[in-house]
């Protein structure tokens, strides 16, 4: 395994050491005090059951959105770095 797939793990081995055995270190600000929590944000709720169509059609035009969207980012960089369109040759 290269050296770069190994980060995340010992990341997450690093931070569950030092949930188990300091588990408070990170809980403070720099001046000592526990931080501020901003009750004005909403935090939403979960939906119950499974998405009704209305809620998959709203889903499915968000994600095709996205997706133009990308692939005219992407379009527009080969354009601007004088690449040929993917498709032509």
């Amino acid at each position: 395994m290269d050296i770069q797939a190994w980060i995340p793990v010992a990341l997450c081995a690093l931070h569950n050491f030092i949930q188990k055995y300091h588990p408070d270190t990170f809980d403070l600000e720099s001046d000592g005090n526990p931080p501020e929590i901003n009750q004005d944000v909403a935090l939403g709720e979960l939906g119950e059951g499974l998405a009704d169509a209305a809620e998959r059609r709203r889903a499915d035009q968000r994600r095709e959105r996205i997706v133009n969207e990308m692939w005219d980012d992407y379009l527009n960089e080969h354009r601007q770095q004088g690449l040929p369109l993917p498709g032509t040759t």
